[in-house]
């Protein structure tokens, strides 16, 4: 648990990344990602040449569930307002980054596996 100052900002760990990946806002997102994590481990043992396709995908899947996550986020916070009843500090963003930034790093995680696996099935010299 982390106190700072009289606040409590809760358990941070694996659970709350699992929580996030799977939170509304990124569920369509983490299913994707999890259907090319997949296809990227039978492409690996049948067709190699499509290891890295694949992983090229899942970074391009990455970059537009980060750009409409954010989009939303700031709509919802744009909806909302900001005057002095109603504030929203950096935990309501962060509350709101946690999903994006989960499936981002899923994307990443996906995309360097597909490389590692190319390199690894290449011919050798």
């Amino acid at each position: 648990m982390i106190e700072n100052g009289g606040y409590n900002y809760g358990y941070v760990g694996i659970s709350t990344f699992f929580k996030a990946l799977f939170s509304p806002i990124a569920l369509p997102y983490t299913i994707i990602m999890i259907l090319l994590l997949i296809c990227l481990c039978m492409a690996a043992r049948k067709a190699p040449r499509w290891v890295r396709p694949i992983g090229q995908v899942s970074m391009i899947v990455m970059i537009l569930q980060f750009a409409i996550g954010i989009r939303q986020l700031y709509d919802c916070y744009q909806r909302l307002g900001f005057n002095e009843e109603n504030r929203w500090t950096n935990g309501y963003i962060g509350m709101g980054m946690k999903p994006v930034i989960c499936v981002a790093l899923i994307g990443v995680i996906i995309y360097l596996l597909s490389l590692f696996i190319s390199i690894a099935k290449k011919p050798r010299i």
